[in-house]
């Protein structure tokens, strides 16, 4: 089974947590983007999402998993996150693979801005990411959390 990760769980010291997940590689889902669209009390602000967008890309980790139990959990399905079917891209092989991912079930309008340490495992694990995609989210965050310093 497989499991494209796109925000803290790309980190593979979170994830390990939960799952015994097994990286195969980065990926890519077409035609969704990126963003923080909704409040957890755990996590202490907004938690990452994928949201349908034609022409836009959320650049992930796939790994693979025995099963979606411990995950489930973790994300809170089916009430907070649902678990859906998607199609990603290997982006070194360029091979498609199906797996499964979370979305947020009750998005918020906007964007909420992440606590800090949330959005910093997923910087982390963002570093098998293209650069590009690593600056894009390092923007997105920064400009939510109106924080002047730099996560060089």
């Amino acid at each position: 089974m497989y499991y494209f990760a796109y925000g803290s769980c790309m980190n593979v010291r979170d994830i390990k947590r939960t799952v015994d997940a097994k990286p195969v590689g980065a990926a890519v889902l077409k035609d969704y983007r990126f963003g923080y669209r909704a409040y957890s009390k755990a996590r202490k602000g907004g938690v990452a999402d994928i949201i349908p967008e034609t022409g836009n890309e959320v650049e992930g980790i796939l790994f693979e998993v025995p099963d979606f139990k411990g995950l489930d959990k973790r994300e809170g399905h089916p009430h907070f996150y649902e678990r859906i079917e998607v199609n990603v891209q290997l982006l070194e092989t360029k091979e498609w693979v199906k797996a499964k991912t979370y979305s947020v079930v009750e998005k918020s309008e906007v964007d909420i801005a992440p606590f800090a340490y949330y959005s910093s495992l997923i910087i982390e694990g963002a570093k098998e990411l293209t650069e590009e995609y690593q600056q894009k989210i390092k923007v997105l965050t920064k400009k939510l959390q109106n924080d002047p310093q730099s996560y060089e």
